[in-house]
């Protein structure tokens, strides 16, 4: 991050070059930013040793690990079938659901 760099600062920290803008009218032509003020300087030193000690953090090596993901329910995939089943004998009876059954699937997981 460039903070000490003028060309980084947004444009409403930058001398305006207008002398009919609002801020030369209201007497503020300066910078809000100095390169030379106290607290810029502590502020720019604090995100330097930040940005120091985040970059000498590396990630923690775990290794591997695993998981147990358990077999699906017979009677769950029965329950659904059953429930699939019972949706397509509606659209089948051409009753004002067959346009909204279409490719209707249930997952029983």
């Amino acid at each position: 991050m460039e903070v000490m760099d003028y060309a980084s600062l947004p444009h409403f920290c930058r001398k305006e070059d207008s002398k009919s803008s609002k801020h030369h009218a209201l007497g503020n032509i300066g910078n809000c930013f100095s390169f030379n003020h106290a607290f810029h300087q502590q502020l720019y030193n604090h995100i330097k040793q930040q940005s120091i000690i985040v970059e000498s953090i590396s990630p923690i090596r775990h290794g591997s690990f695993y998981v147990d993901i358990p077999e699906p329910d017979p009677d769950d995939a029965k329950i659904a079938k059953t429930i699939e089943t019972e949706f397509h004998k509606l659209e089948n009876q051409k009753n004002g659901f067959t346009n909204s059954l279409n490719g209707l699937t249930v997952n029983g997981h």
